[in-house]
């Protein structure tokens, strides 16, 4: 393996981690049921749409995250909890 396969192989591994360990956060911290803004400034995203897409939207498709009200997935009193 070359230097740079391996340094590029430790930051996918380092990036890896930290997304692990900011889901574990998420999850931890949406045992009480929480809204998408909650969620949002307790990560620290600004970007509303890139959160939904990349963040939330992956972790309800996935299991991780349920939704309080489940037949009004748009609705403004929504919260999310794990």
């Amino acid at each position: 393996m070359q230097a740079g396969d391996q340094a590029t192989m430790q930051a996918t591994m380092q990036a890896t981690m930290q997304a692990d360990e900011e889901i574990s956060r998420l999850l931890e911290y949406c045992k009480t049921p929480r809204t998408r803004s909650e969620i949002q400034k307790y990560l620290k995203y600004n970007n509303r749409d890139h959160f939904r897409k990349n963040i939330l939207n992956p972790l309800i498709k996935g299991g991780l995250l349920k939704l309080t009200i489940p037949d009004k997935p748009t609705s403004p009193n929504q919260k999310y909890f794990a």
